[in-house]
């Protein structure tokens, strides 16, 4: 097994691969052959591995010590224009080499989680490549980003390092967020909106043409993501647009099982009409120029705090939604699945509101109480919810806590946001015979990502977004942020990271080596529970139990 920590030295940097190669292609171009007097031949040139031609033209990157980089591809047309609210377009081919750099190309607009200010631009579809110095057939494994489909990027913090030395090529990539990339009208051609969607298969379809030039199988490629990723890659499962195309062969969800039930056409069309209306866009003839028109930063005021995909039963990219389309096995079972959520999802979100209103134990229980009703009234179209039962229920199991208000609202967000859909859509895949294992991270020392555990009241542990770091954060950010033991930090780093490729691999996260605990198959009533010191296999009842999903089984309900 190799140290995910300490990998990116085991690997020869590039300029000596390629000193080697010209040394020893000019020493036997001079080492005589048998007295003849005849002139040696032309030595053929070195294929420079950096510079790379694609289905638009050549791309030259950049090298670290321990990989090749492709930063800033431009993988569709700009959506800008007449094509903004409009089908993503492959893109357009190019006479000049593309010098790429170390930066990455721009992100989608968005408003920032920290300033509150518009950044980003609607130039955004890029995505980038990172290889091996020598790579040949290798998995590929493609990430897609969370941040609620309004906020978040391709690059960032993301940092594919430690996949990278266990011989994967690692994409990462952007999409169109918020009303930019869902926004539903009946008077646009693609009137159900997920520009979002079609923005990720586009990537997909490129890296399905393209990805061989730069090592990778294009016959073996991991979709993975987390929350609003996970979301997207649960979307594509079901998409029979993408299964058809066999964009991709297998899929890790990370916490990606919320809002199973996405929206009708006609509710997302709806809101985009009101949307449409505040932007003075009212005459049916003119509203796709009106739409087009509008400003980034005015369209990104007027959209909500997540996105989600509308469901359209005439198109193919998404006829049905998750929900439904898994209950009536109508989705693409010819995958290995990885599946999961962690043990305190809905900390974080109690986190964000603590940082904006201030603590939710100094606002007292009426603001509690209508957090919760605020919390299932999206819901109630669908499932009339008995919300203010369900305040009272979860507040009496942490009555005796140190802060009940924050935790019981932490546990319902946990709960049946997260853990007991992720339950049921792993007990699904592996119902359908499809190599399905599914994890429950908790370790409670994680590293953060968003929220900065000494700026709130309440103990974050093993909270939404993070098991990302162990898999895709540079060193020493995620030794920074770690508030438990280094060593078994480490640790469970080093297992993650070869559960994770090990997957990509061969569709079974179990090791090659088998130092790290064996994962069963769902299928077996087991899972794998993440945590410190070391990973070990639970029984599935163990994570129902604890999540309370009888519960949400048979919730109370406003009849």
């Amino acid at each position: 097994m190799k140290n995910p920590i300490s990998a990116s030295t085991a690997r020869p940097t590039l300029t000596a691969l390629t000193a080697a190669l010209m040394f020893a292609t000019l020493s036997g171009c001079f080492s005589g052959g048998g007295g003849g007097s005849s002139a040696s031949p032309t030595p053929e040139p070195v294929p420079d591995p950096l510079r790379i031609t694609t289905t638009e033209g050549d791309i030259q990157g950049i090298e670290t010590e321990s990989m090749r980089v492709f930063r800033g591809i431009p993988y569709a047309q700009p959506p800008v224009g007449e094509l903004r609210f409009a089908s993503t377009v492959a893109a357009e081919p190019r006479e000049a080499l593309l010098e790429l750099s170390d930066a990455f190309g721009n992100m989608c607009p968005q408003t920032n989680i920290t300033t509150r200010q518009v950044q980003g631009n609607e130039d955004c579809l890029f995505l980038n490549v990172y290889a091996p110095a020598e790579a040949d057939g290798l998995p590929v494994m493609v990430w897609i980003h969370g941040g609620a489909f309004v906020f978040g990027n391709g690059g960032g913090e993301y940092d594919p390092t430690r996949l990278v030395a266990e011989d994967m090529v690692v994409v990462t990539l952007n999409y169109r967020l918020g009303n930019l990339g869902f926004l539903a009208h009946p008077e646009l051609e693609d009137d159900a909106g997920n520009f979002a969607l079609m923005d990720q298969q586009q990537a997909l379809r490129w890296v399905k043409e393209n990805i061989a030039e730069f090592g990778g199988n294009p016959d073996n490629v991991t979709l993975f993501g987390e929350s609003a990723g996970g979301h997207s890659v649960m979307s594509h499962i079901v998409s029979p647009r993408a299964a058809a195309e066999n964009l991709f062969q297998r899929a890790i969800v990370q916490s990606g099982s919320y809002a199973p039930f996405q929206q009708p056409k006609a509710v997302a069309q709806a809101q985009g009409q009101q949307i449409a209306t505040a932007l003075g866009c009212s005459d049916p003839a003119s509203i796709p120029s009106c739409l087009r028109s509008a400003s980034v930063t005015d369209l990104l005021a007027l959209q909500g705090s997540q996105g989600i995909p509308a469901v359209d039963s005439e198109d193919d990219l998404l006829p049905k939604s998750i929900m439904q389309a898994l209950a009536e096995q109508d989705f693409n079972t010819d995958l290995d699945v990885m599946i999961g959520s962690n043990q305190d999802e809905g900390t974080l979100f109690v986190a964000l509101d603590e940082l904006s209103d201030g603590p939710l134990e100094d606002l007292g229980e009426s603001v509690y109480r209508q957090r919760v009703t605020d919390f299932f009234a999206p819901y109630q179209g669908m499932v009339p919810y008995d919300s203010e039962q369900i305040a009272t229920d979860y507040l009496a199991l942490y009555q005796d806590a140190d802060r009940p208000l924050s935790q019981a609202l932490s546990a319902i967000w946990t709960e049946f946001t997260f853990a007991c859909n992720s339950s049921v859509h792993a007990a699904t895949f592996a119902a359908a015979d499809m190599n399905t294992f599914q994890y429950w991270f908790r370790d409670e020392d994680a590293p953060y990502t968003l929220v900065p555990p000494q700026v709130i009241q309440f103990e974050m542990g093993a909270s939404h977004a993070s098991e990302i770091p162990y898999v895709l954060y540079p060193e020493q950010l995620m030794r920074d942020r770690h508030t438990g033991d280094e060593q078994q930090l480490e640790s469970l780093a080093t297992e993650m990271v070869d559960y994770w490729t090990s997957f990509a691999r061969t569709g079974s996260p179990d090791t090659a080596d088998g130092v790290a605990a064996a994962w069963p198959q769902a299928a077996s009533g087991e899972l794998l529970q993440l945590d410190v010191p070391s990973a070990e296999a639970v029984a599935s009842s163990e994570f129902t139990d604890y999540h309370r999903c009888s519960y949400w089984a048979n919730p109370p309900l406003d009849l």
